[in-house]
């Protein structure tokens, strides 16, 4: 992987909060992960609105459908994570 630098002016304070998040991988992962995740999150709405144009807007019950969903699949995430005598008080 080749890699370029580039200069950004960004609030002090936000930069403040990214340098104390970022801990010992460094503001440049931190940065390049943000990056690609802001990449990924523009290419979803543009497949999305893509998908909208194409077939029309999602009903409501279809929404609150992914929405349980997702919710579901974030908790059992989350709940994986715990350690096991947290687990069990979770579920």
């Amino acid at each position: 992987m080749s890699t370029d630098k580039f200069s950004a002016t960004v609030d002090a304070a936000l930069l403040a909060q990214v340098r104390a998040h970022a801990g010992p991988r460094g503001l440049s992962a931190f940065v390049a992960v943000a990056l690609q995740h802001e990449l990924d999150r523009v290419r979803l709405r543009e497949l999305l609105d893509e998908l909208a144009e194409q077939l029309g807007p999602p009903d409501e019950g279809m929404v609150a459908e992914a929405v349980g969903e997702l919710t579901a699949l974030v908790h059992q995430a989350r709940t994986a994570e715990l350690p096991e005598q947290q687990r069990a008080t979770t579920t």
